[in-house]
């Protein structure tokens, strides 16, 4: 899928190959509001791919193709997880912030009520989905959540919300599967972006709490999410080496400069 032409305030940077928007919170924000309205102002705008970027998909893009793909063509990638952007702070951007997958979200949903955007659940375990819009309506009220799927990520999903006409999908299907899904059939939904939420949906549906917001401060969400969900230890065996890779770049770049 062509990315859409997405006014930058900033720059986009790289690691290990990967891109990624030095962007904080709230330009993020105004990102996924302008892509709705541009839209809603020309049907024929490219759906837009956003991507929360982390260590683990950093890696994962080096040894997918299709998932890399996906990552160049996406018209947002914040810098989700802190080691990467500690990366980015090596690399020149001190100012880089985390932009969190759920405080993107969350933050973005009180815009989307404001502006009656239409929004799409889609993926998780059976209930999930019906559970977070549950939770999201009752705190915001005016929230428009027109379709909710438990489906896999395949054509049959994307068919039954398309009816719904939703601007917005919020895919849960896992890093790298929740991307392709969005990829292959924004398009065909019609919608003007959608977003991997990942685990964020079970925050979402109450049904996995978020770490206290003083270990999130300070970058160990990771490990608090690691306790409470010890499977995750699999994944996150890749990160010795994105470490290790990730400073010997950083270390031939300040040698370069």
């Amino acid at each position: 899928m062509e990315a859409p032409p997405v006014t930058r305030t900033t720059v986009r940077a790289r690691v290990l190959g990967c891109p990624v928007d030095i962007v904080d919170m709230a330009t993020a924000v105004q990102t996924l509001v302008e892509i709705v309205q541009r839209r809603r102002a020309d049907e024929t705008s490219h759906p837009a791919v956003v991507i929360t970027l982390n260590p683990e998909m950093v890696m994962m893009a080096r040894r997918s193709p299709a998932f890399s793909s996906v990552l160049e063509s996406a018209a947002l990638v914040v810098p989700d997880g802190i080691g990467l952007v500690r990366a980015l702070r090596r690399r020149g951007h001190p100012e880089v912030e985390r932009v969190g997958g759920a405080d993107l979200i969350d933050a973005y949903l009180q815009e989307a009520e404001r502006r009656a955007h239409r929004i799409a659940l889609v993926g998780g375990a059976p209930g999930v989905a019906s559970a977070a819009r549950d939770r999201m309506v009752e705190t915001h009220p005016g929230l428009k959540v027109v379709a909710v799927s438990d489906g896999p990520p395949e054509s049959t999903t994307a068919l039954e919300v398309e009816h719904s006409h939703p601007e917005v999908v919020l895919a849960a299907f896992g890093a790298g599967r929740q991307e392709l899904f969005l990829d292959r059939y924004l398009g065909p939904i019609g919608a003007a972006w959608g977003i991997g939420v990942g685990g964020a949906l079970d925050f979402l549906a109450g049904r996995v709490s978020r770490a206290p917001a003083a270990l999130r401060r300070v970058g160990l969400e990771w490990a608090w999410r690691l306790a409470i969900q010890p499977w995750r230890l699999r994944r996150q065996s890749v990160l010795p080496v994105y470490w290790w890779l990730e400073r010997r770049e950083a270390a031939a770049m300040r040698g370069g400069r």
